[in-house]
């Protein structure tokens, strides 16, 4: 059993280069846009556990920012003591 019975022709080779040429570029565009946007999605993760053990801390340790860690103090330099 022959897969192509017939060779393709040379206009056929060149729309199958341009269309594996343009398939390549877009996913060098996306994994280029993507790469871009990792530390954003990062500070925003950071923020949402800082946020959420704030939330927890206070709920079950009771408190206010004396209780806070010094790393947590140096972190937010908006806070003051």
């Amino acid at each position: 059993m022959v897969w192509l019975q017939y060779t393709a022709t040379r206009s056929q080779r060149a729309a199958t280069a341009c269309l594996f040429l343009t398939g390549a570029a877009l996913i060098v565009a996306a994994a280029r846009l993507s790469y871009a946007n990792i530390e954003p999605q990062r500070a925003k993760a950071a923020e949402r556990r800082r946020v959420l053990e704030a939330f927890i801390h206070r709920k079950l340790g009771g408190g206010g920012s004396a209780s806070a860690s010094p790393q947590q103090q140096q972190q937010d330099p908006t806070k003051t003591a």
